[in-house]
């Protein structure tokens, strides 16, 4: 049966909407009339108008759903759900000419600084290009930008089988490459034969609980698997980009140590003035396989109750489009010659969001109300985490970019050969399985103190 719905905006962008000749009853929906935001009028019949959006009443309009005619900014989006919800309403958005149900990437991250696509088409452009994690979910979101502008040549490397058959069902002309990255024969025969000139490495271990239960897979993968991909890019003759975290500044575990160790060890690289190697440090990315949002959703569909952790915790989080815009936007930024070497790219996500509010925003999203409909439970804190992450460490100066919302955290110089000894002595300790030892040989190359939680994490 459809739904009978409201579509709500300003007059101008109820009329685009409506002139789109969306078939509503492809989407399960059954448009009542409009709800005009400001002055104007509509050709549907107007059952609603006010001033703003926080005087409209939802719940007299006396339908189960309302349609957004365009995306808003995310505070007025958030606002807007919060209310329908509180009405049992589910929330749809006009997007082009179909509409689609409201989802979290519409409620989260800040709008990026304005992209330089110019630049970022003559950085791809031609060019031979090799993205790590290249089926992951970021690395996928990426690979769709890059074939979009026109490389010569584009590999997807991963050790998953699955997704980069997957992958290759959708972007047919990628090259897939199937190795992992600890093994560094198989990476330098794979980068012998692509010969790329910019590598993106997105590959990691990224679940907090899981590296600091298993300190050497985590070190296998993210310290000696990056400095397989950098040593062999720099062979190539290749530019890289590192995918970082917010978890890297002033980590309190050992996915966030070890991503800081590749930070360090990519800003000694990039001084040694040959090919970049820049890290970028992203805040959490909805969907990645590192993400929240999965479980969350999960666990609603399994009704409830979602487990956050705490209630005051926080974090930066962005989409999968905005960390492969970012992405792009570092290559083009990044790689430049007028970047100072030996920085890590911090990019502007906006205010943190608290957890719970994510929580709260896949019930609302399925029509229903937090705590009420849908219970949300506290679990606490697990080893590795910490309430609130910042973007720049204590150790960090900032310079300013040349995009807009885009930072450069310089760090205290470290020389190369002392962090590829840290990375030596971890690889054996790894190869050893020593957790115990890793978390405090990983901490100590940071100048740190290991966590207790991390080290019984390690003992257990």
């Amino acid at each position: 049966m459809a739904i009978e719905a409201v579509i709500a905006g300003t007059s101008e962008r109820v009329r685009i909407a409506l002139a789109a000749n969306i078939d509503w009853a492809r989407h399960g929906l059954t448009l009542k009339g409009a709800a005009i935001v400001g002055g104007g009028e509509s050709d549907a019949a107007v059952v609603a108008r006010a001033p703003a959006w926080d005087a409209l009443d939802f719940q007299q309009f006396g339908v189960r759903a309302l349609v957004l005619a365009g995306s808003k900014p995310v505070p007025v989006t958030r606002a807007v759900l919060a209310r329908a919800a509180a009405g049992r309403m589910l929330v749809f958005v006009v997007e082009g000419a179909a509409v689609r149900p409201l989802g979290l990437d519409d409620l989260v991250g800040a709008p990026l600084g304005e992209l330089d696509w110019v630049r970022i088409q003559q950085r791809i452009a031609g060019k031979r290009v090799l993205i790590t994690g290249g089926g992951g979910s970021i690395g996928l979101a990426l690979a769709r930008r890059v074939a979009a502008l026109g490389p010569e040549r584009l590999t997807l490397l991963d050790s998953s089988e699955y997704n980069l058959y997957r992958a290759g069902l959708e972007l047919r002309d990628a090259a897939p490459a199937l190795a992992d990255i600890r093994d560094r024969a198989a990476i330098d025969r794979w980068f012998g034969r692509a010969q790329p000139d910019i590598v993106f490495h997105t590959a990691a271990l990224k679940q907090v609980p899981m590296v600091e239960q298993f300190p050497s897979e985590g070190v296998l993968t993210n310290v000696c698997g990056l400095r397989n991909v950098a040593e062999a890019a720099r062979a190539a003759g290749a530019e890289m980009v590192f995918v970082s975290t917010d978890k890297a500044a002033d980590p309190s575990g050992v996915m966030g140590a070890s991503k800081r160790l590749g930070e360090l060890y990519c800003h000694a690289l990039d001084r040694t003035n040959g090919p970049r190697a820049v890290a970028v440090r992203l805040g959490n990315v909805l969907g990645s396989t590192g993400s929240v949002a999965p479980i969350f959703e999960a666990q609603f569909a399994a009704g409830g109750p979602l487990t956050v952790t705490d209630p005051s915790v926080t974090r930066y989080f962005l989409s999968i489009p905005q960390a492969a815009d970012v992405l792009l936007q570092a290559a083009a930024i990044g790689l430049d010659s007028k970047t100072p070497r030996g920085a890590t790219l911090v990019v502007d996500m906006g205010e943190p969001l608290p957890v719970v509010e994510l929580a709260r925003d896949v019930i609302r999203l399925n029509g229903l109300r937090p705590d009420e409909d849908v219970k949300i439970t506290y679990v606490g804190l697990r080893p590795g985490e910490k309430l609130h992450e910042q973007l720049i460490g204590a150790d960090e100066e900032v310079l300013p970019c040349e995009a807009e919302g885009v930072q450069a955290a310089l760090s205290p110089q470290r020389p190369l050969s002392e962090i590829t000894d840290v990375m030596e002595r971890l690889g054996v300790l790894a190869q050893a399985g020593a957790g115990e030892a890793i978390v405090q040989e990983l901490f100590a190359a940071l100048a740190l103190p290991a966590p207790d939680a991390s080290l019984n994490a390690a003992r257990a």
